[in-house]
């Protein structure tokens, strides 16, 4: 058995909390990773703005239709080359961690970023110089997390310096503390080459470090133009079986976050999922 959760933000036309719950409940799913600022860009969620009653507040009122914040969405460039940014867009993590226990959350989530401003593929980022970069920034903010008792999810990513399993089997070799999980999102650690081995990349995950996996993304994908292109889930290439398989055999009631399947889609994928 394993806890489907959707984003906030793939539920699109949400004006208030009360409409977030509404809709979440109506998908038929009962835990949620929630991005603020993209959720309610309107409301100001800054450093400065996050506070305990913001996340009592939408705690209570998303449990009053049956949903739980089970990841609390951070997502930063971490290594942003401007250090004065890098610095206010760290800070405003670690007041994420500071309050997301009130939220309900288990963890706080983020990729790993880029050496440029705006996060784009560049080989850049796969330089030794780069990754003990990236891995000094985490044991910043994982120390955070053991102060708050909130797990820290880094979630590896083709595009960014944390970008295979080997490099991910690295961080947590130098960033050694229970606070460090990881997320892991299959589609964003393979490309068009290497699409067929998605079943064989996710059992190799859990075998390196399994123990550290706090969540699982299911991201759906297509090949275009030789470019791994998501899609609502059951509409391309995923294995959905085997990789569900695996997840319970390994993390038996895992959060498993549907990414990228929208709206009326995500009904349909939770009655197939839980009819599987």
């Amino acid at each position: 058995m394993l806890q489907f959760a959707i984003r906030g933000h793939d539920l699109t036309n949400i004006n208030s909390i009360e409409d977030l719950g509404i809709k979440t409940q109506l998908s038929g799913v009962r835990n949620m990773q929630l991005a603020l600022g993209i959720s309610f860009p309107n409301m100001p969620s800054d450093t400065s703005n996050i506070n305990p009653g913001m996340g009592n507040y939408f705690k209570t009122r998303l449990a009053e239709h049956g949903v739980n914040i089970a990841i609390l969405s951070c997502y930063i460039n971490m290594i942003h080359p401007d250090l004065a940014t890098r610095e206010r867009l760290l800070r405003k993590f670690e007041a994420y961690v500071k309050n997301a226990n009130y939220f309900g959350a288990s963890m706080v989530a983020t990729e790993t970023g880029c050496v440029f401003p705006e996060i784009s593929y560049t080989t850049e980022n796969f330089t030794e110089e780069v990754f003990q970069e990236t891995v000094q920034v985490i044991r910043r903010l994982v120390a955070v997390g053991e102060k708050h008792g909130m797990m820290i999810g880094i979630e590896p990513g083709l595009n960014h310096p944390i970008h295979s399993l080997e490099k991910t089997a690295r961080l947590i070799e130098l960033v050694d503390s229970d606070f460090l999980g990881i997320i892991l999102d299959p589609t964003n650690l393979i490309a068009a080459e290497s699409y067929a081995n998605q079943v064989k990349l996710v059992e190799q995950a859990f075998e390196s470090f399994g123990d550290k996996i706090c969540a699982v993304h299911l991201k759906d994908f297509v090949l275009e133009n030789g470019a791994v292109k998501p899609v609502p889930l059951f509409e391309g290439q995923i294995r959905v079986n085997e990789i569900l398989s695996t997840i319970s055999r390994y993390k038996p009631h895992s959060f498993v976050v549907l990414e990228e399947t929208k709206d009326a889609w995500i009904g349909k994928a939770v009655q197939r999922l839980t009819t599987m």
